[in-house]
């Protein structure tokens, strides 16, 4: 595992970090996750949502390998931010089962122009102590560099095989203004009869965003027949190539698959890989 650095206080991250969500687990596959995680090198977890059950896992993480090794996000949507101030009782209550007295971060799942006063409730948060970075998570075309004025210290952006050049761009003015930067969609790719009316089962999508998986043909086939490499470890490489970004989200259940990512944060892009990359993101229709 690789790590990079989080905040101005010296905090460090693993390159990778595990969203917990809403995942159909038993308490004892909750731990397991967990602490396989933690075997790989992953010190960073992101709660998608207030659960009573992964915060339990949690506090049994920190048991074992201490509080200041751990780096703990919350993600918190919208409609739970905004309803009324139960959700900072809340918040409390859950940051009582981990056994810890803030989280490192708390983001709002959008970027809050929908709900001035969920933005005003996140700030809230952080005065209070609740929370030691603020952020919110932005939507498919990246962060403006207008958010640099709303007092965030953390944003979320997509950041996957179509980033282009003015992404990358924004990003790095963004931390060059001590913006901590966390990576998503790393695996969502727009190429020919990519587009899929079905979603994937079980995974989450931000903003009820129609999902896109990789094509069999086209200008990606290339990350299918790469020897050695999936697509996804391809595709998660290549956003690892940002410095910009302090770490990127995985979402799986699978403790293989995660050991893959994991490593996978360790390999070099194949030979030539960036190259066809960005031939395929000119290729592939808009």
């Amino acid at each position: 595992m690789r790590y990079r650095p989080f905040n101005q206080a010296g905090l460090t991250v693993s390159a990778l970090t595990l969203t917990l969500n809403e995942a159909p687990l038993s308490q004892t596959q909750r731990i397991a996750l967990v602490f396989a995680a933690m075997e790989s090198g992953i010190n960073s977890f992101e709660l998608d949502g207030l659960s009573p059950e992964w915060s339990a896992v949690l506090r049994a993480a920190i048991e074992a390998a201490g509080r200041n090794v751990l780096v703990l996000m919350l993600r918190a949507s919208n409609t739970a931010m905004g309803a009324d101030m139960a959700f900072t009782a809340e918040i409390g209550v859950c940051l009582n089962q981990i056994g810890i007295d803030r989280f490192d971060a708390v983001l709002l799942d959008d970027d809050g122009s929908s709900s001035p006063q969920s933005a005003a409730r996140l700030h809230a948060l952080r005065d209070q102590g609740l929370a030691g970075m603020i952020g919110v998570t932005c939507g498919r075309g990246g962060p403006s560099l207008d958010m640099i004025k709303a007092g965030y210290d953390v944003l979320a952006t997509p950041f996957g095989l179509q980033a282009d050049a003015g992404l990358r761009k924004r990003l790095r003015t963004l931390g060059e203004r001590h913006i901590t930067l966390v990576g998503y969609d790393y695996y969502d790719i727009g190429a020919a009869t990519a587009l899929s009316t079905d979603p994937p089962k079980g995974l989450a999508r931000l903003f009820k965003r129609p999902p896109v998986v990789i094509a069999d043909t086209g200008p990606y086939e290339f990350l299918r027949r790469t020897p050695s490499w999936t697509a996804e470890e391809i595709a998660l490489a290549y956003a690892l190539t940002e410095p910009s970004l302090a770490t990127v989200r995985v979402q799986t259940t699978d403790l293989a698959a995660l050991d893959r990512l994991a490593k996978a944060v360790e390999r070099e892009l194949p030979a030539g890989a960036s190259a066809q990359i960005e031939m395929a993101r000119f290729s592939a229709p808009a």
